[in-house]
């Protein structure tokens, strides 16, 4: 982005997180489970308007006061939570969705109107209060919303033992223009794999 002329506020963001733990050694396991996924993203928007009058003494001029207010209230989820099991591998999906019209990011564009809105909700994405990533671009998330925690069952004989676990991963990293003006847009994809020594206790 900076061989684009663009500033350091304009980077690519998560917009699809998918990380799979497999226990190695799986003969030591006797089940898995995972806590419940999370709802659709909500768009709730509400708009109420409101008109009050009320009379004058009678030696007024008009004899009638008439005030009008608007109120509106917003809630989002930009983040949709799935878990779900495979064998003795978990899944771990984090989906970011554009609050607009509820897609999924990583697998759709914005349209051009979208881009040149100044109010759009993906402009100025790293300070508005409905921000699904920190300043610095990190993402936020919150349990109580995302899951918590899980958990694989296990034979006595594993306790205390070193166990191997793969863990694999793919990160989708997004650009559309948060404040350049541009119709430039794109997704791509980075893939990982670790292996680490975990012992239960």
């Amino acid at each position: 982005m900076t061989e684009r002329g663009a500033g350091t506020s304009e980077k690519h963001f998560p917009s699809r997180i998918f990380l799979q733990l497999t226990p190695v050694l799986q003969t030591s396991v006797l089940s898995v489970s995972v806590s419940k996924s999370s709802e659709n993203p909500s768009i709730e928007i509400g708009h109420e308007k409101t008109i009050e009058g009320s009379f004058d003494p009678p030696n007024s001029y008009l004899g009638l006061k008439v005030s009008a207010g608007e109120t509106v209230t917003m809630s989002l989820k930009p983040w949709k939570f799935e878990q779900s099991v495979y064998g003795d591998s978990a899944n771990l999906n984090w989906f970011l969705h554009d609050s607009a019209d509820g897609r999924e990011v990583f697998s759709s564009k914005p349209s051009k109107f979208a881009l040149l809105h100044p109010n759009a909700w993906f402009k100025n994405r790293y300070s508005s209060v409905y921000r699904p990533f920190t300043r610095q671009g990190g993402v936020i998330f919150a349990g109580d919303e995302y899951g918590k925690a899980v958990c694989w069952k296990v034979d006595k004989g594993a306790m205390g033992k070193l166990m191997e676990w793969e863990i694999k991963g793919w990160i989708w990293l997004t650009y559309w223009p948060n404040k350049h003006r541009t119709f430039y847009t794109e997704t791509r994809r980075l893939e990982f794999r670790e292996t680490l020594q975990l012992s239960f206790s």
